[in-house]
């Protein structure tokens, strides 16, 4: 019996969908736990939780940049501890549809394949991501319509438009949730002498920033280190100071965005009043980011039901043949071209 999967390794979180139970199985954060022997010791939220604080026989790392893995050993134990967690039958046959940018090089593609077959699975296809978020958001890519999709990741922010089951144009850049989180370290450092985790910046993203400006501030507590003394100590930071802060970034989304529509083919140009813009990926969340597409675009903009899975289930859905979508799927195994 053989098992379809959707996979998605992600630079901050890694999904996993479950195509023959039509659920997502396993969502982690892409980091790993290994100790001096190089063995993993910890993967997803248990290695996060223990990120910056080991000792010297314990080293946390993150494997995956910008869609690009870095780490094959540590990717694969991931990926091993993910699937043995969440898959009871591990005796079945995998097959597994993984997610990748548009424009990634053959080296990198060969990558994910090696790393889902070292991690147990028998048959591995890739899916451009673009195409598996416009089909997680329940699009049917294979109409002869354009469709823009906007998947504001952690480390990379791609757009494109997708019709007749394949990507037209695409566009990407390196700003999204990471280059938004360090903005927030980076300002109340030079303003206030304090040094804050990744994790208090991200806490401070959810709840204050906001990609439009404000007419009133909201004011939080941030927890740091004092970079003088080094004693732990607490800031007052308003909303204000986090927009101005994170503007640079939104400006270079948004840019990137009309980039792509500047490239986009009139034939299809016209559909985009009609179908929209989609948005996927966890930093379509920041609030404000939709409405401030929407008035630099002049398109209507939909943020897609789970915007942090979509991709996940688009590439499951495309390998459980669904729709006839696993024509858009190619398969490792038949890769000649290394």
């Amino acid at each position: 019996m053989a098992i379809d999967l959707g996979i998605d390794l992600g630079t901050a979180s890694s999904q996993i969908y479950n195509a023959d139970s039509g659920k997502i199985i396993a969502n982690a954060p892409t980091v790993v736990a290994v100790n001096s022997y190089g063995d993993v010791t910890a993967a997803g939220s248990s290695a996060l939780e223990i990120l910056g604080k080991t000792g010297e026989n314990v080293t946390v790392l993150e494997p995956i940049k910008d869609g690009a893995i870095t780490n094959f050993d540590v990717t694969v134990g991931l990926l091993k501890k993910l699937l043995d967690e969440n898959l009871s039958n591990t005796f079945s046959k995998i097959r597994a549809a993984v997610c990748v940018p548009s424009g990634l090089g053959d080296v990198e593609k060969r990558a994910v394949e090696e790393v889902v077959i070292s991690a147990g699975a028998k048959e591995v296809y890739l899916i451009e991501a673009p195409l598996a978020g416009a089909i997680g958001a329940g699009i049917d890519i294979n109409e002869p319509k354009g469709y823009v999709i906007v998947d504001v990741g952690a480390g990379t922010t791609e757009a494109a438009v997708v019709s007749l089951g394949g990507v037209v144009v695409s566009k990407s850049v390196k700003i999204a949730g990471n280059a938004i989180d360090s903005d927030i370290i980076q300002i109340i450092k030079k303003r206030y002498n304090i040094e804050i985790p990744r994790s208090e910046a991200e806490k401070l993203k959810i709840k204050l920033a906001n990609a439009l400006p404000s007419m009133s501030a909201e004011v939080i507590q941030a927890q740091g280190k004092d970079m003088y003394n080094g004693v732990p100590k607490n800031v007052s930071i308003s909303s204000n100071e986090l927009n101005s802060a994170i503007r640079d970034s939104i400006t270079r989304i948004i840019d990137t965005v009309r980039a792509l529509l500047e490239e986009t083919p009139p034939e299809l140009a016209s559909d985009l009043l009609e179908t929209g813009i989609v948005l996927t990926g966890g930093g379509s969340n920041l609030r404000g980011l939709g409405k401030l597409i929407r008035s630099s675009t002049g398109i209507n903009v939909y943020i897609s039901e789970d915007p942090v899975c979509s991709t996940a289930k688009g590439a499951g859905i495309a390998m459980a043949d669904r729709g006839g979508l696993r024509n858009m799927l190619f398969r490792a195994t038949s890769r000649k071209s290394y």
